[in-house]
C-alpha cells in the first residue's frame, strides 16, 4: 500500500530521478522516506518542529527539510520541478485556507510544472466514507489487534505493517474537514493552471472516497 502510495505521486507529479521535489506539510518525512530515493532532490516543509527533528534523523541523504508556513514559502520562483501537499488538507476547516498553499506551491514550481494536493475527503461522500473508516478500523482490529501504545525505542525500523494500519486508522469524528470538488476545478481560473482530479492511489482503503487534484502551471 505504502509502495502503491509513492509510485502515485511520483505519477501524478511526473517526477523522476532527475527532478528537485517540494512537499509541504512533511511532518516527520513518512512520505519522504519512499519517494527521496527516487527523485534527484526533496525538500520538506512544515510548521511543527518536533515531527522535523524525526524527519531529519530517518530521511535519505539527498533531503532538505525547513519550518515554514505553506502560505508564505520561503522559496524563489520556480524554484522546483514539482511540489505536492499529502493528507494535509483535513485540517484546514475552509477551502480559503488552503487556496493560498495552492497558490503559493504553484508560483515555486517550474513552468510547466505541476502540483499535486492529495487525499482529500470527498464532501458528497460524507456519511459513506464514515462507514467505510468504521469498517476499516474493524478490519484492523480483527487482523492485528487493537491499538496500544508503543514501547520507546532508540531507533528506527523500517515500515511496519502495523505502522501501515496506524496510518489508515483516521478518526473523522476527532479532526477530518471536506471539501467539493467543485471548489478545486474553480480555484484553477484564479490560479491560472490547467486542474485535473482523480481518485487516491487504488490500494488506499478510502479508494473512491478520497481525491486527487493536480494542478498544471502554465507554460512561459
Amino acid at each position: 500500500m505504502y509502495q502503491d502510495l509513492i509510485d502515485n505521486i511520483l505519477e501524478l507529479t511526473a517526477s523522476d530521478r532527475h527532478s528537485n521535489v517540494l512537499e509541504v506539510g512533511c511532518a516527520a518525512g513518512f512520505v519522504a522516506r519512499g519517494l527521496a530515493p527516487r527523485v534527484g532532490r526533496y525538500t520538506g516543509v512544515d510548521l511543527a518542529r518536533a515531527p522535523l527533528s524525526v524527519a531529519r534523523r530517518i530521511a535519505p541523504s539527498n533531503c532538505a527539510f525547513r519550518r515554514a508556513d505553506g502560505a508564505r514559502l520561503p522559496f524563489p520562483d520556480h524554484s522546483f520541478d514539482a511540489a505536492f501537499c499529502y493528507d494535509v488538507f483535513t485540517n484546514f476547516p475552509t477551502f480559503a485556507a488552503g487556496a493560498h498553499i495552492v497558490a503559493e506551491m504553484l508560483r515555486v514550481v517550474r513552468s510547466a510544472g505541476r502540483v499535486l494536493i492529495g487525499s482529500i475527503p470527498d464532501e458528497d461522500c460524507k456519511q459513506a466514507y464514515e462507514r467505510r473508516v468504521a469498517e476499516v478500523a474493524k478490519e484492523l482490529d480483527s487482523r492485528y489487534g487493537p491499538v496500544r501504545p508503543r514501547p520507546p525505542s532508540t531507533g528506527f525500523r523500517p515500515l511496519s505493517t502495523r505502522l501501515l494500519a496506524r496510518v489508515v486508522r483516521s478518526q473523522p469524528e476527532i479532526l477530518c474537514f471536506y471539501f467539493r470538488k467543485q471548489d478545486f476545478l474553480a480555484l484553477s481560473d484564479s490560479v491560472g493552471a490547467r486542474v485535473q482530479l482523480f481518485d487516491v492511489h487504488r490500494l488506499n482503503p478510502y479508494f473512491g472516497y478520497r481525491f486527487n487534484v493536480v494542478y498544471h502551471k502554465k507554460a512561459t
